[in-house]
């Protein structure tokens, strides 16, 4: 699954977070990794925020600003304040969309792809897991071998290419 780190929306399949990014999607690394839940603002934004904050799920709270700082001068429109992007760990996300979705006048991308997210969620652990067996003792050993095998290649190449070149050089 990929995400645009800049705006930290999530993208499924091949579609871009939104028309104005322009930002390089990268895959998630790590389940705790910030995640966009919505953009909210007013009421919603405070009745989302209080939900997320009772159910103890972290989460920050991003300005958007979809038009510049000048559009908020030209219309009157209070963008630091109505847009505001809600970001939770990504190992959040399942808990966060159910709380969004009790939400009625907001609207939630997240909710048709929850069965990938959580797929994606367990990859991740799996992954962590996986990294956490190896205990660094064995993960230094490892690289040392690594290193001295390197280093026996690169010698058998040297020397092989002189002896070769000597073998050539006693046939004229």
């Amino acid at each position: 699954m990929k995400y645009c780190k800049v705006c930290k929306k999530l993208c499924f399949g091949d579609t871009l977070p939104f028309d104005g990014c322009k930002h390089k999607l990268r895959e998630l690394e790590d389940f705790n990794e910030p995640v966009r839940l919505c953009v909210a603002g007013g009421t919603e934004r405070a009745l989302l925020t209080g939900m997320l904050k009772d159910a103890g799920i972290p989460y920050v709270e991003e300005p958007v600003y979809p038009q510049g700082v000048s559009n908020e001068i030209v219309t009157g429109y209070d963008v630091k304040l109505s847009n505001i992007s809600v970001v939770v760990p990504f190992s959040a996300l399942p808990k966060a969309s159910e709380l969004l979705g009790t939400i009625e006048t907001l609207n939630n991308d997240i909710e048709p792809h929850m069965d990938e997210i959580k797929a994606e969620i367990e990859r991740l652990k799996a992954q962590k897991e996986e990294a956490k067996k190896m205990n660094p003792a064995l993960r230094t050993t490892i690289k040392v071998i690594t290193a001295l095998l390197f280093l026996g290649l690169v010698a058998l190449a040297v020397f092989g290419t002189d002896a070769l070149t000597g073998w050539i050089k006693s046939l004229f």
